[in-house]
């Protein structure tokens, strides 16, 4: 099975923690690190099931520079410093 590894950043912004997918306008807030990245992996998985199963999913993907995406293909999320 082939896999997407998608990369995430958590910044601080001016009053809270924001965890963004660098290639994907998905993103969580949070009154802390942890509490930010768990709101964006479940802003994810709302998003992967909102599009999965049409061509939607693959078509966003491959506008976020991941080509060839296809149904089996298993999306992970890194985050990084």
């Amino acid at each position: 099975m082939e896999s997407v590894m998608l990369t995430a950043r958590v910044i601080w912004d001016s009053d809270h923690f924001l965890a963004k997918v660098d290639q994907l306008p998905l993103e969580g807030v949070g009154e802390s690190v942890e509490e930010a990245q768990d709101q964006l992996i479940q802003t994810m998985r709302s998003w992967i099931e909102e599009n999965d199963g049409t061509d939607t999913l693959e078509q966003l993907l491959a506008d976020a520079g991941f080509p060839g995406v296809a149904e089996e293909t298993e999306l992970q999320l890194e985050f990084v410093d």
